[in-house]
């Protein structure tokens, strides 16, 4: 029994080995990994970090792995190093239907009025295309979270199928309220948020709930400050890239909704939903309600690595109008507000309740 059980053990393992082929996939997908690291880092002393020292001591590990979960636990040390969020390696299988890579595909590169996609560093310059939206997406809980069940599935880019949903209603107290779970559809996404804008134009206050949003598509934040907005000129705030500064510009929609808005945010609140909540307090456009969000705001790339495997690198910094860094940070809600068992039991929203209390008592 002993040796049919033995026997048993070592035929697993033997099944689990890589084979050279997948070996020379992934020695190449840690070589872009590690380039991309260096040459797109915001920082090019990626902060004192010996990124030579680091390769020196990963690249062996990857070779010597018996299995792709070693390879990623691998890469994943690696970029923890680094100590920023927007850095994921994202497994394969999360690619639905997804065909044999052969070589790094395209990446997105964020840009205030258009998205350059383009390969890594070591591929030809000429491959350039354009694509329509940047993307600004938090690696932590976009490469481990389960998608909830209801919405639709959407592609974007290199990130792996999302179901997005969105929806609008009014509050007890005649405010309109407005959720959507992702900065992703935007073909969806804003017409609804124009439709239900033009449906609370009279409403006493808005309530955009941001909670458990982990980002998406950048521009889709200034898109929607345009609704709150009315001045020309006004900025979310910057985006620093090694050799650029871009703004995160308003650009107000021919009609703006002046009421009171409060904004609501939560752990799970990060990049995109981060940088729309602190970008419209510091213009004195909103008032945020919950609790501290993810302080993961960094725009970002992601590209398909050799490996099958997607890549999620930060290629930009990010700050405030007034000058708040938010990555690590996260933004702090001007009123603390946090859920409880009893009136989740109760089925009640207590943040929500605390920014209509806001918005009515204004009227008064």
């Amino acid at each position: 029994m002993k040796r049919i059980l033995l026997l048993a053990v070592f035929g697993s393992v033997a099944w689990a080995q890589l084979t050279p082929q997948e070996t020379t996939a992934n020695l190449e997908s840690f070589d872009v990994v590690w380039r991309t690291v260096r040459d797109r880092h915001p920082d090019p002393k990626l902060n004192g970090l010996n990124w030579q020292a680091v390769h020196e001591e990963v690249r062996p590990k990857v070779a010597a792995a018996t299995s792709m979960d070693e390879v990623r636990g691998a890469l994943t040390s690696m970029l923890d190093r680094l100590g920023a969020s927007h850095y994921a390696v994202i497994p394969g299988s999360r690619y639905k239907a997804a065909e044999p890579v052969t070589a790094p595909a395209v990446a997105t590169r964020v840009s205030v009025t258009a998205v350059e996609t383009r390969p890594p560093p070591s591929a030809p310059e000429a491959e350039k295309v354009v694509a329509p939206a940047p993307v600004v997406v938090p690696a932590a809980v976009e490469a481990s979270a389960e998608p909830p069940q209801k919405g639709k599935l959407v592609t974007f880019g290199n990130l792996p199928e999302q179901r997005i949903y969105f929806e609008s209603r009014r509050l007890p107290g005649g405010s309109g309220y407005i959720h959507f779970n992702e900065f992703l559809d935007p073909v969806s996404i804003m017409p609804q948020v124009a439709a239900a804008m033009k449906e609370f134009a009279k409403a006493p206050g808005i309530v955009l709930d941001l909670r458990g949003n982990p980002g998406g598509i950048g521009i889709m934040a200034m898109g929607i400050a345009g609704f709150f907005v009315s001045k020309e000129g006004q900025k979310l705030g910057e985006m620093k890239m090694r050799d650029m500064t871009l703004k995160f510009v308003i650009y107000p929609r021919g009609e703006v909704y002046e009421g009171p808005l409060a904004i609501l945010v939560d752990g799970g609140s990060a990049s995109t939903s981060e940088i729309l909540a602190q970008g419209l307090r510091d213009l004195g456009r909103a008032r945020i309600f919950g609790t501290r969000t993810a302080g993961a705001a960094l725009p970002s790339d992601i590209v398909r690595l050799p490996n099958g495997d997607g890549f999620q690198y930060a290629q930009a910094s990010y700050i405030s109008e007034k000058g708040k860094v938010l990555e690590g940070a996260g933004v702090d809600p001007d009123e603390e507000v946090r859920e409880t068992r009893e009136a989740l039991s109760a089925g009640r929203d207590v943040v929500a309740e605390a920014a209509e209390k806001w918005i009515l008592g204004l009227r008064r």
